[in-house]
Parts: C-alpha cells; sequence; structure tokens
C-alpha cells in the first residue's frame, strides 16, 4: 500500500482498494462564511434577533443551527460562524442588518476550506487525531466543536446520523490537514468525492 502522506487532495479512491471505501471525503464549495462576536452584554438579544431575522437562535452551546437561508456554528461564548450559500451578495452586510448592530460581523469566506466526511469508519479515522468523543451518546447530529485534528485546529459539527461530519479549516492549513486524514483513513479505504456546492445539509 502507497504512503497516503504523499497522496494529493484530488478526486479517486485511496489506501485499501478492494470492498466498499469505510470512509468518503468530499469539498463543500460556493459558501459564504462570516465570524460573529456579540458586543459586549448583548449576545441573547443578538441571538433573539437571529431567530426574528433568520429562523435560528444563535446556539448558546457547542451546536449548529440552521435558519433559513444561514447556518451558525458556535465558535465560543458569544461568537459564531455564520455559513450560507456564495449566491448571499454580501453575508457581512446581510448577518450584521439582521442582528441589528448587536455583534460585530466580518466576512471570512476566503480563508477557510470546507470538508465534508462520512461513511462507516470515519468514526475510527477522526479518532486517530481527533480529540473528541464521536459516540452518538455524547456527539449526535447538530453536535459542533473547535478542536484540533492532529494539531490542526478545526470547527467540526455533524449533519446527519450516518454519521456524517464536516470540517473546517484554514486554507493555509489544508495540504497537512489532508495528509493526516489520508493516511488515517488509509486502512479502511478512502475515496474523494467530487466537490459539491453548500448546503445546510449533507449533500
Amino acid at each position: 500500500m502507497a504512503d497516503a502522506s504523499h497522496f494529493e487532495f484530488r478526486k479517486g479512491r485511496f489506501g485499501r482498494c478492494d470492498g466498499r471505501p469505510g470512509v468518503s471525503v468530499r469539498e463543500i464549495t460556493h459558501f459564504a462564511l462570516a465570524s460573529v462576536v456579540a458586543r459586549k452584554d448583548q449576545a441573547l438579544h443578538a441571538s433573539a434577533a437571529a431567530e426574528a431575522a433568520f429562523g435560528t437562535a444563535l446556539p448558546s452551546r457547542p451546536a449548529v443551527a440552521s435558519g433559513s437561508d444561514l447556518s451558525f456554528v458556535w465558535s465560543g461564548p458569544g461568537h459564531w460562524l455564520a455559513l450560507g450559500s456564495a449566491a448571499t451578495a454580501s453575508i457581512e452586510r446581510h448577518v450584521s442588518s439582521g442582528l441589528q448592530g448587536l455583534a460585530s460581523v466580518f466576512d471570512q469566506s476566503g480563508s477557510r476550506v470546507l470538508l465534508e466526511v462520512a461513511g462507516t469508519r470515519v468514526r475510527d479515522a477522526l479518532a486517530k487525531g481527533v480529540e473528541l468523543d464521536l459516540h452518538p451518546r455524547t456527539f449526535r447530529t447538530g453536535s459542533a466543536a473547535v478542536t484540533t485534528a492532529s494539531h490542526i485546529g478545526v470547527h467540526l459539527w455533524q449533519v446527519a446520523d450516518d454519521p456524517v461530519y464536516r470540517l473546517l479549516v484554514v486554507r493555509t492549513y489544508l495540504d497537512s490537514l489532508w495528509r493526516w486524514l489520508a493516511t488515517s483513513a488509509a486502512e479502511y479505504g478512502c475515496e474523494v468525492l467530487a466537490p459539491a456546492p453548500y448546503t445546510s445539509h449533507t449533500t
């Protein structure tokens, strides 16, 4: 078996080649991203404003919440990431308007890469470098975390019970994250699927 650390991130099968792949990976493209930080003592008011404007309150714990056109991923107390389709003309202006000045909003759209990982052995592969208990009794659909994957900072959340996870990583760290993920998944068989445009649910 070839050393998975030398594989490029491209469509194809890596590692174990017999049988169905235990892990699948795809890049999610065409998304808009903004960092949202509640102003002092305004987190609850910002959450209420988000519910009125976008159809979902801002998560008060490590979770992801999806509304009419945006999802909000918990990123720390009073701090979230807003995700939407790249068709949104200006996510910074859109979110700022909805939150009525109760939070500072900064466009981060070009800075991150979003991966979707799934498969029957995806938990086993992630367990090799993610310091979280991903068992469904503790981490389930809607759960989110700010964590590390092989010492690389990521946002991780679960979008389906299968399970299906999403990993958001700083663009400059994608190569390092992929080398770790490909190596971790190689023994189960890993298939990189064609990229798919962003939706809040699985593609």
